[in-house]
């Protein structure tokens, strides 16, 4: 009589099997990078130049507090940061290989989930492999409305 019970290491995946597991462990790696970001409030960018009224934007109220962009004609978000009194704006496209890093609140840096890299909120590289810093943008504020530009 033939034994049709499984045996604990006979176990065989196929080639799809193990690539469609990869894919799923790679999208909720993404995911969970995206999440990371706080939701984007989509703006336009007329003549290159983003506005941004402060009464619209309670994120940047108080020192510490952070906004996520999707700006009109630009692919990656862009990430507005108040420090003490002044405001910072920085392209979240890590300059090592593109990828998008995320807020990590817990440590005030923008952690890149690719390869490792760490900036801090000015933008500045506290860990490699990325060699430069940030792309920044230049903030003005009257007080009740934030000006940078893109182009």
């Amino acid at each position: 009589m033939a034994d049709d019970r499984p045996k604990a290491n006979s176990t065989a995946y196929t080639r799809r099997e193990l690539l469609g597991a990869g894919a799923g462990v790679v999208s909720l790696v993404v995911v969970g990078c995206v999440g990371k970001l706080p939701p984007a409030h989509e703006v336009p960018a007329e003549g290159g130049e983003v506005a941004i009224a402060l009464a619209d934007a309670p994120e940047l109220a108080q020192p510490g507090g952070v906004m996520t962009l999707a700006v009109a004609g630009i692919k990656k978000p862009v990430l507005v940061v108040r420090d003490g009194e002044g405001y910072e704006a920085l392209l979240l496209k890590c300059t090592h290989m593109g990828c998008t890093p995320g807020w990590n609140a817990a440590e005030r840096s923008l952690d890149c989930p690719c390869h490792g890299s760490r900036f801090d909120a000015q933008g500045a590289v506290l860990k490699g492999p990325a060699k430069a810093p940030l792309e920044r943008f230049a903030v003005t504020s009257d007080g009740s409305t934030l000006r940078f530009r893109v182009a």
